[in-house]
């Protein structure tokens, strides 16, 4: 197994990555660091505010996030969802250890219909808008991921001991 100091949760926006990410750096000891919860202190805007400057300027806040974030040890990182969008983030997220937490789009929509918050969701049917996303989305999370965790019906407790099993096999 190799020797990891980091862990990046990728995966679909209501899959987890945030709740999960904090119960296992609690449990790692590690930081928990949110990407989007750091670029709204940083900008001291909420995600929506920050995409009303155009979904390409976001991502590249995003982006530089990431490279900053990617020099720190301990640390498990919950990754915006469109995080894979772009492929400057891929050569990062490949040299990284990622879990996807794979979560079926019955679920997500399930966890997040009510949730107005999440911006590429505002226009439209929720759960066409979502499952456009998830069909687009969904190879580049398998491909930069070492681990990937259904997290259907799953007891985050439960995710979290599958992680901690697996890294240190």
């Amino acid at each position: 197994m190799e020797n990891i100091k980091q862990i990046f949760l990728i995966g679909m926006m209501g899959s987890g990555k945030s709740t999960l990410g904090s119960m296992l750096a609690n449990k790692l000891n590690w930081t928990f660091i949110d990407i989007d919860t750091e670029l709204e202190k940083e900008h001291g805007l909420s995600i929506n505010e920050m995409f009303n400057n155009g979904e390409s300027k976001f991502r590249t806040l995003e982006s530089k996030k990431l490279e900053k974030i990617v020099l720190k040890d301990h640390i498990v990182c919950a990754t915006g969802g469109g995080i894979v969008e772009e492929e400057v983030n891929h050569k990062i997220l490949n040299q990284s250890f990622c879990i996807y937490l794979d979560t079926s789009l019955d679920i997500l929509h399930e966890r997040i219909k009510h949730d107005n918050s999440r911006p590429l969701l505002l226009a439209g049917d929720k759960k066409d808008l979502l499952r456009n996303i998830f069909n687009n989305r969904k190879e580049k999370y398998k491909s930069l991921s070492k681990l990937s965790i259904n997290t259907d019906n799953v007891d985050i407790s439960d995710s979290c001991k599958t992680i901690m099993e697996y890294i240190n096999e």
